[in-house]
């Protein structure tokens, strides 16, 4: 019988643990199982977007902002309670677009949910908007741990783009962006050269609007006036992504809301009321008139000719027996006297009440109309409107709130500074108007609120705001209030 050799009972026992290694690998292999968030994530994150539609089971709980993005993952297998591996945190990379380094965005048409754990069953604590940016804390299997506003919580994956490709996406995408100017004073030209015009001059600090950058220069926009362009070098662009809102702060913002629809129902109520009294009392007016019409009858004018003859016999006996024209001539006088005393009393009253539709409310100061239009800011910029809730432009908005206060004051801002007294930048009082040059005439005015700062209505993305007072160069600023 074969005896083997040692040698070769090595070799055998070596071959077959190989090969029983190699099955066991082949088996793991087989028995696992991918879906578009792992995959994607060790690939930098891959497909960031998984289409779904049903209707997201705690949406109450963020009062409708909150949406039904992040309900598909809740068809995936839960994820177990032990600590979930961290993906490579190369993944929020960010050479070409260095604002988003650390950073991820929100890439679905929706808001996502931000929530306690990662798992569709834990509770909603706010809610980030489509485009809306995070720091990324952590990156799960299936789940980023985030933080936003004042919102920290658990976002699924495949809703984020992170690093660069976070920064590729705000650009296909639209995503506003802002330039800050990092300058002590910018000149904004007319054109890309610096041959051309400068229109107005704004300081370090502030942040305007970008339409385009193209190499060395940044067309900004700084009022609904201006738009022109600035060196790239002495402005820093970014994004303009939004923050998460939490629950307390939507169900705030749901608060104010409804507030104002109340308030706005009331108003169209009581203006309802007032047009019914109007039309009731037109009615009652006409009622009389037809009533008069009818007692107008030939009856009533013979009554009314005997009673004048019987007037004109008693003035004819009044005549005959008042000879002493002297006393005659004193009472003439006397009744003159009375009917000028009538007019020149009626002319007072005349102006009084012109003068009280022109002057402030009693106790009115340049505070008290601050404090008025400090109300409407985040109202919207409707360029030719006057509403003060709707709408209204810079113009617009200085007319209606001055009108408020009893001030009536031209439509354009040009006409405008021509009203009141020219007061020096150096002397500003709160109320006063502060007007801005676009490069061929006033073009923008605003209201001086105090402390440096001016309330206005910009442009159509910022609407009603405040803004330092040299935001842009004022030239010129008129006092309405006290004059």
């Amino acid at each position: 019988m074969y005896k083997p050799t040692k040698r070769a009972w090595v070799v055998g026992l070596t071959a077959g643990m190989i090969i029983a290694g190699a099955g066991t690998t082949f088996s793991t292999q087989a028995g696992q199982s991918y879906d578009s968030s792992n995959v994607g994530i060790s690939n930098r994150v891959g497909d960031y977007i998984k289409s779904g539609k049903e209707e997201d089971p705690v949406a109450k709980l963020t009062n409708g902002l909150a949406s039904a993005s992040d309900v598909t993952t809740s068809k995936k297998k839960k994820v177990e309670e032990e600590e979930v591996d961290l993906i490579d945190a190369s993944a929020t990379d960010a050479k070409l677009y260095p604002q988003f380094k650390g950073r991820a965005v929100v890439i679905t048409e929706d808001n996502v949910n931000i929530r306690t754990k990662d798992n569709t069953d834990s509770e909603v604590v706010g809610t980030l908007a489509r485009g809306g940016i995070c720091l990324v804390k952590e990156i799960g299997k299936e789940w980023t741990k985030i933080a936003s506003g004042s919102c920290e919580g658990y976002i699924a994956n495949e809703f984020l783009a992170y690093g660069d490709d976070a920064g590729k996406w705000c650009d296909e995408n639209g995503i506003e962006r802002i330039a800050k100017v990092t300058t002590a004073t910018l000149k904004v030209r007319e054109d890309k050269n610096e041959s051309s015009d400068c229109v107005t001059l704004i300081p370090e600090g502030e942040e305007y609007y970008v339409y385009s950058v193209s190499g060395d220069w940044t067309e900004v926009s700084v009022d609904d006036d201006i738009r022109g362009f600035v060196r790239s070098e002495y402005v820093n662009v970014k994004y303009d992504n939004p923050l998460a809102i939490s629950v307390e702060e939507q169900e705030e913002m749901d608060r104010i809301a409804q507030e104002e629809a109340d308030r706005a129902w009331l108003a169209y109520l009581a203006e309802q009321k007032a047009q019914q009294e109007e039309a009731e009392q037109a009615a009652q007016a006409e009622q009389t008139q037809v009533a008069d019409a009818e007692t107008d009858t030939p009856e009533a004018d013979e009554a009314s000719q005997q009673t004048a003859d019987e007037a004109n016999t008693d003035e004819t006996a009044t005549d005959e027996t008042n000879t002493d024209e002297t006393n005659t001539d004193e009472t003439n006088t006397d009744e003159t006297s009375t009917d000028d005393s009538q007019s020149s009393e009626s002319e007072e009253a005349t102006e009084a009440e012109t003068e009280a539709e022109t002057a402030a409310p009693a106790g009115s100061t340049g505070v008290d109309l601050v404090n008025f239009a400090l109300q409407f800011v985040g109202n919207p910029y409707v360029w030719g409107g006057t509403s003060l809730t709707d709408g209204a432009d810079c113009s617009g908005f200085v007319q209606s709130v001055y009108a408020a206060f009893g001030y009536s004051l031209p439509r354009t801002a040009d006409v405008q500074a021509e009203c009141g007294v020219e007061v020096s930048l150096s002397d500003l009082q709160p109320g006063d108007l502060l007007f801005y040059w676009n490069g061929y005439e006033i073009g923008h005015v605003a209201i001086y609120a105090g402390d440096g700062i001016v309330v206005h209505a910009s442009n159509s993305r910022d609407g009603i705001k405040t803004s330092p007072f040299n935001y842009r160069t004022p030239c010129k600023a008129c006092r309405i209030i006290g004059q």
